[in-house]
């Protein structure tokens, strides 16, 4: 049987569909689903339900998906809810005060890094990034600023050589749900929860802002180490890429080549040193990056051997061709 704590749950994404399919699955009672509005794709042509919404059909819970947080019809309608406590994970917009106030308790957020690092859009994207050594997940008691709230629970996860974005995104999902639910179980035993500022271990505050498509694109003059780090940030999404003779490819797994002559030292960063089955080995500004997993414009992803199999690439990954 359910306890008595009545939830109201916010947010859009898989990240958050998989937090709300975990409380939907326990002892817990989420009363109402809030998330953003629906969607167009392709152009305009059909209407998309994003993944919370999806989920909240499926279990017949209440949705309600705002234009706009601060309207007077929303915050009737979470006040006659009466809950106790407002979860929000992955919504992408900020909440408001007038719903922050509005629970019995407190609103808690799942947030994907180790606060105060990476507040803001793309945490585990930006942890990547900067080839950071730790990521993990933050529960915070929610303010009206972004991600500044006091922290009530915190997990650190160590990024593996291989981890991308696609496999962060998972195992940091795993990790939020069981913070989640931890806090909840203490909640509903009447134990005290504590609450920790995000100053006391004094680590400077960073952003982790919203991707660009402009960040997508290789470029040859940073070192080869950072173009690694970006092919694990945007893999499996937005994807990184780079242009050959007007031709656009994707790049969905690469590694730093430690090992390798001295004569690339005089060529221009994008130039293609050596072609094999390992790999397409192209000098950057600072060492030597080798793409091993490959997609053109229209195929499929397919490993190097594969992708010369094709005499089109092939005549375009010559030796000393120049990648822009």
């Amino acid at each position: 049987m359910k306890k008595k704590i009545k939830i109201i749950f916010i947010g859009t994404s898989k990240f958050a569909a998989y937090h709300l399919k975990g409380l939907i699955d326990s002892i817990y009672t989420v009363s109402c689903v809030i998330t953003k509005p629906d969607t167009y794709a392709n152009r305009g042509h059909k209407l998309t339900f994003n993944s919370v919404k999806k989920l909240a059909i499926k279990y017949k819970i209440n949705i309600l998906q705002p234009k706009y947080l601060n309207s007077l019809t929303l915050i009737n309608n979470i006040i006659n809810y009466q809950c106790d406590i407002i979860i929000v994970v992955d919504y992408g917009l900020l909440i408001p005060n007038k719903i922050l106030n509005i629970p019995k308790l407190f609103c808690m957020n799942v947030h994907a890094s180790l606060l105060p690092r990476w507040r803001g859009a793309a945490p585990i994207q930006r942890a990547l990034l900067e080839n950071d050594l730790k990521t993990g997940i933050s529960i915070i008691k929610m303010n009206d600023f972004l991600d500044q709230g006091n922290i009530i629970y915190q997990i650190e996860y160590n990024i593996l050589l291989y981890d991308t974005y696609g496999s962060l995104y998972k195992k940091l999902a795993v990790l939020g749900l069981q913070g989640l639910l931890l806090i909840l179980n203490k909640i509903s035993k009447g134990e005290q929860i504590k609450f920790k500022s995000q100053n006391i271990n004094m680590i400077k505050p960073t952003y982790a802002k919203k991707i660009s498509k402009i960040e997508c694109k290789l470029n040859w003059f940073l070192s080869a180490k950072k173009l690694e780090c970006m092919i694990r940030a945007f893999n499996p999404s937005p994807g990184t890429f780079f242009i050959i003779k007007d031709k656009r490819f994707k790049v969905w797994k690469a590694e730093v080549v430690n090992n390798f002559n001295n004569h690339h030292i005089n060529k221009i960063p994008g130039t293609i040193l050596l072609i094999n089955k390992y790999g397409i080995q192209i000098n950057t500004n600072n060492g030597i990056l080798n793409i091993q997993i490959i997609q053109p414009s229209g195929k499929k992803q397919m490993n190097i051997q594969n992708f010369l199999n094709y005499k089109q690439y092939k005549n375009l990954f010559r030796k000393d061709n120049i990648i822009t």
